[in-house]
């Protein structure tokens, strides 16, 4: 059995939607993140204190960057999306544009 190739372009925009969810998912995560280290911090050593400053920091920075990736994929998708749907409907043109010059009858 072959697999079918071609896009769904309401699935590709699904896709894209879940990819805007995922942006907004994380960053609202950060806060609840952010008072968890807060109220760490007075209940250990200032030895750790310092590792969860560090790990605030670098987790800022990663659900920046995974909210930009995830932002970057759903425009991608759309775009890509779009331009299959452009594509789709140029080649559907050409081929009713055949099929007239052939003068056959075909039943979609």
């Amino acid at each position: 059995m072959s697999t079918p190739i071609g896009v769904n372009p309401v699935t590709a925009m699904s896709k894209a939607d879940q990819a805007e969810e995922l942006a907004i998912r994380t960053t609202a995560a950060a806060p609840a993140l952010e008072g968890i280290i807060e109220d760490l911090q007075p209940a250990v050593s200032s030895y750790v204190t310092s590792g969860l400053f560090s790990f605030d920091t670098k987790m800022f920075d990663n659900i920046s960057q995974l909210a930009q990736n995830s932002i970057n994929l759903a425009e991608n998708i759309k775009g890509a999306d779009l331009e299959i749907a452009a594509t789709d409907h140029d080649s559907a043109e050409e081929f009713q544009e055949g099929l007239g010059l052939l003068d056959i009858t075909i039943n979609f």
